[in-house]
């Protein structure tokens, strides 16, 4: 008895065994088929392209990104998924001013320098921001100096740590820097923030 039950569970191991693989089989079947329709006949360049170069900036609540929502509406109803439909969300709307100029002023000269303003940042006044620049490398610095950057331009200045495979985890570890930078800065009375790129340059 215990015998013939030993084979019977070893037929119905045996069994699921093999069906798991070729479960597995088809599946990767399925997959690979998936990537070798996209990768061939893929329209994802097409799309970026359109998003990019026919409709334009989308900021949130703008006029592009109206027509952006639009347009991503009409093509999933032209890819035939069974339902397509709109949700009301709030977006806080931010329009970028007149272009931004900066310099700095050193013993060795004056330095124009390109920036671009953070959306949803503070206005700076017309008569614009002198102030020294104090140089940091994280938030918890900002929090360890306090009161020292009152008064001061916040210039956060930490790269992209380069040792991830994955760049996009790196961009993770650094971005802190543009979401919070100011806020942290203007609760201690900073009168402004410079946030870096976000890359891997040292400089």
């Amino acid at each position: 008895m215990k015998k013939n039950l030993s084979i019977l569970l070893l037929i119905i191991s045996t069994t699921s065994f093999f069906a798991q693989g070729t479960d597995y089989l088809v599946d990767s079947v399925m997959i690979r088929n998936i990537f070798t329709e996209s990768l061939a006949r893929g329209a994802s360049y097409d799309w970026l392209n359109y998003l990019s170069n026919r409709i334009g900036p989308r900021l949130a609540g703008s006029e592009g990104d109206k027509k952006a929502v639009a347009w991503g509406k009409s093509e999933l109803e032209k890819l035939g998924l069974d339902k397509v439909w709109l949700q009301p969300v709030t977006a806080h709307h931010w329009e970028r001013g007149d272009k931004e100029q900066a310099h700095i002023e050193t013993k060795f000269g004056k330095f124009n320098v390109d920036i671009c303003a953070l959306g949803g940042s503070i206005a700076t006044p017309a008569s614009g921001i002198l102030a020294e620049v104090i140089e940091v490398k994280s938030l918890k610095e900002v929090d360890s100096l306090g009161d020292k950057v009152k008064g001061k331009i916040v210039f956060y200045n930490r790269p992209m740590p380069p040792e991830n495979i994955e760049t996009f985890r790196s961009y993770g570890q650094t971005v802190d820097q543009r979401y919070s930078g100011a806020r942290v800065a203007g609760k201690y009375g900073a009168l402004g923030v410079i946030v870096r790129s976000m890359n891997l340059k040292m400089d």
